[in-house]
């Protein structure tokens, strides 16, 4: 099993996070739909938490624990590039919205997977901060189809 990196497992997670706000935009550009709207506005948000939370490491004075090889590693969490063909096909809402709640079920796995593997205090945290950043998203992700006000 090759090793990965924690700066290029986080990057691939961003770019699949990136793509999927790409398609929500264009079905908001095919369509009128309100939920569309709504659901693009909760991914911006979510790419904002997520980059707050790495940016955290980065400034911190363990920027090294991102330069970090990890011997054993998720497939959810580096087999990135299925997703994003699955992300890329064209789709109803529906199926768009599944997809993503996939993505989120596997992301939150692979998180407490790796926090529970990594050989260091400080990965672990990090990748306990994104599960539970991961489970949170859900939350307000659910509340967001519901047209639920938080």
């Amino acid at each position: 099993m090759p090793a990965h990196q924690v700066r290029d497992i986080l990057k691939s997670i961003r770019e699949v996070h990136q793509q999927l706000a790409a398609r929500y935009r264009e079905l908001d550009a095919e369509s009128s739909d309100e939920r569309i709207k709504l659901l693009l506005e909760d991914m911006e948000r979510r790419e904002d938490a997520y980059d707050a939370c790495i940016r955290e490491y980065e400034s911190s004075e363990s920027t090294a624990i991102l330069e970090t090889w990890l011997q054993f590693v998720p497939d959810e969490a580096v087999r990135i590039s299925h997703i994003k063909e699955q992300i890329a096909k064209p789709c109803s809402l529906s199926e768009l919205v599944d997809e993503t709640l996939q993505l989120n079920s596997r992301l939150s796995d692979a998180y407490l997977t790796l926090a529970k593997e990594a050989p260091i205090p400080e990965l672990q945290e990090l990748f306990a901060d994104l599960a539970q950043l991961e489970e949170e998203n859900d939350c307000h992700y659910a509340k967001v189809l519901l047209g639920v006000d938080e």
